[in-house]
């Protein structure tokens, strides 16, 4: 399913300290195809398929940025009709741009703010004939969540609900609170407190998590092909509005080879008693 009504995540990329081998680890675990597309001054986009489905995409993060210690990391990008206008009502709610808004020729606009958490986020506006990634819960490789990592939860929900006019739910029970968003009344991500095991210089950032049919079995495969266990499976039961239950969803979070952060998600698995 397309992606493009405003705030809607709708593409990740990942910069890669190491292109090939971070390549080659995601299209192993997930069963992506690649075509490679240049770009700049030696520089490619790989963009990756499953299905004939565009999924996601990296490019080599630059030299002098590795040389200056910036880690490898998925970027998430959110939809919006008009990105020019988007950045300017997200600066006068306190963030500060990233990258300006720019032209990808043949593909869209784009352009990168970061919040007034710290976190950085792109929006993206395909062309005509431009296609966004789909976003199924259930389809292994795709897109199937997002969550902000933030240590001011409240000001982040207050800030994207004022731009992007999110319906930003806080669940304050249980092991840790969590704040759900909704677009047009469908779940699409979350945010959260910064865990404990961040290190304190770490800025906020968001988090893609891809859908996956044997969550075990991934998280296996993504070890064995040189992946590390984060935060190793958790379930948890999803409540309905009417406070009924929904079933079980089970997510794990992983680092790649270089060191790049991602979730595992396998949703409404075994329906709730």
């Amino acid at each position: 399913m397309e992606r493009t009504k405003t705030g809607e995540f709708n593409w990740v990329d990942l910069s890669a300290k190491d292109f090939d081998a971070q390549s080659a680890f995601y299209e192993a675990l997930f069963g992506w195809t690649h075509t490679d597309m240049p770009f700049g001054e030696g520089q490619t986009y790989r963009m990756f398929y499953k299905g004939g489905r565009v999924k996601a995409a990296v490019s080599q993060l630059p030299p002098d940025l590795v040389a200056a210690g910036v880690p490898s990391a998925w970027n998430t990008y959110i939809a919006t009709d008009d990105v020019d206008e988007t950045v300017a009502k997200a600066v006068g709610l306190g963030a500060a741009i990233a990258i300006p808004p720019m032209d990808v020729p043949g593909s869209g606009r784009m352009a990168a703010i970061q919040d007034p958490t710290g976190g950085h986020v792109f929006f993206w506006k395909p062309s005509g004939g431009s296609s966004t990634n789909d976003m199924t819960y259930w389809e292994p490789g795709a897109l199937s969540w997002a969550d902000l990592n933030t240590r001011d939860p409240q000001r982040a929900a207050e800030f994207y609900t004022g731009l992007l006019g999110w319906d930003v739910q806080a669940r304050l029970g249980g092991a840790m609170p969590y704040w759900v968003i909704n677009v047009d009344g469908e779940g699409q991500g979350g945010m959260m407190p910064m865990p404990e095991m961040v290190p304190a210089e770490t800025p906020s950032f968001w988090m893609p998590y891809f859908g996956s049919a044997d969550i075990d079995a991934d998280i296996a495969k993504a070890v064995s092909l040189g992946g590390t266990v984060l935060v190793g499976r958790t379930d948890i039961t999803q409540p309905a509005p009417d406070g009924q239950s929904m079933g079980t969803v089970a997510f794990a979070v992983m680092s790649d080879p270089g060191g790049a952060t991602f979730a595992l998600m396998q949703a409404a698995m075994v329906p709730a008693e």
